[in-house]
């Protein structure tokens, strides 16, 4: 594998719902989350089968409401049942961390419906008069801090932003990437842009919230204020994007376009950032292996990474989970691409997802 190159799965099962006193919640906000009914507890046994496939990285997603039960609160929160979360959390980021793997920390927020909530506090966008942005910097001081002796933890800023201003998101981007920083966190920041962070549409601007609309290719440019790009004195920071396979990118479905799709979407995030000296990150990409053109598309799709790593930090595949929780390996509306083992006994037996992507990991 390249240097600097890392190509894993995203680990899916603690993010959850953002519960409390709204409705879908899955989980009571007074008591806390509850390990093996509100979230999978990941067995050693599993993260090993893992391991021995070759997982580099682990995009570790989580949930903000679920370390941080008041915003500006204590990390962990108080209560029982918050406490065996991080308790959780750690155990999984100290074990994989301890066996070479790195692990992307990454909190997932959901919305009232169990979808994707982008960046947001139980269902409210990060901004909006009720959740001001510096709540979620001090959120990232906050976790930052806490694994910031550990070289192998980086630290994703929030799954798919969405519905908001392009401007506004960058703008609380840097706030993060600075406060990350101040925590001593020295290790990578994946930070994603608006509009769900389709890499196809990065130099769009069509997602943007607010007018004039502006593209998370300006964004990046610009977080800073007018003329400054993102700042990172360790020059450590990568842009997220994620890469589907289907006709309008979502990964809702099974299809597959054309055997360079992956490489076509991800081309014109990767010609930006490469013209403008940064990095990505492919922090979801997916398809299903089953599916005629998947063996060439994903061959495609690696060869390119790996051809332009001076400008991609590799990708994590969506998704890898739990026995019971994450077993789907089509699309069932939502892109699960399941990668994880069925569990007979003792032995763990590969999806076909798993076998299209296994010997792509080193």
């Amino acid at each position: 594998m390249e240097p600097g190159v890392l190509r894993g799965i995203n680990l899916v099962g603690m993010e959850g719902g953002y519960g409390g006193d709204v409705a879908g919640s899955t989980w009571d906000r007074a008591v806390g989350p509850v390990a093996g009914q509100d979230y999978p507890v990941f067995a050693p046994e599993l993260l090993g089968y893992y391991r021995d496939k070759g997982v580099g990285v682990l995009r570790l997603l989580v949930s903000w409401e679920r370390l941080q039960s008041e915003l500006g609160g204590p990390l962990p929160a108080a209560g029982a049942g918050y406490a065996a979360y991080f308790a959780d959390l750690e155990r999984v980021v100290e074990r994989a961390t301890g066996w070479g793997m790195a692990v992307i920390v990454e909190p997932w927020q959901s919305d009232a419906h169990g979808g994707a909530g982008g960046a947001s506090w139980r269902g409210q966008i990060i901004g909006s008069p009720g959740v001001d942005s510096s709540a979620f910097v001090d959120f990232w001081s906050k976790l930052a801090a806490v694994f910031a002796g550990n070289p192998l933890v980086e630290y994703g800023l929030v799954n798919e932003p969405h519905n908001m201003s392009t401007r506004a998101w960058w703008t609380t981007a840097q706030a993060c990437v600075t406060g990350i920083r101040a925590a001593g966190a020295t290790t990578t920041i994946h930070v994603p842009g608006n509009g769900y962070t389709a890499a196809a549409s990065w130099t769009a601007d069509w997602y943007d919230a607010v007018l004039p609309r502006r593209s998370n290719a300006e964004g990046w440019l610009n977080a800073g204020g007018e003329g400054s790009p993102l700042s990172d004195p360790l020059d450590r920071s990568v842009a997220e994007v994620h890469v589907y396979l289907d006709a309008d990118g979502s990964g809702s479905t099974t299809a597959i376009t054309t055997p360079t799709v992956g490489r076509d979407r991800l081309a014109i995030a990767m010609t930006e950032a490469a013209a403008h000296g940064y990095r990505l990150f492919v922090g979801e990409i997916g398809c299903y292996a089953a599916n005629p053109l998947a063996p060439a598309a994903w061959a495609d799709f690696v060869a390119y990474t790996a051809a332009s790593a001076a400008s991609c930090a590799g990708y994590a595949w969506w998704a890898a989970g739990n026995p019971g929780w994450w077993d789907d390996v089509g699309a069932d509306g939502g892109g699960h691409f399941s990668v994880t083992p069925q569990e007979l006994g003792a032995t763990f037996v590969d999806t076909v997802n798993m076998a299209l992507i296994a010997a792509d990991f080193t």
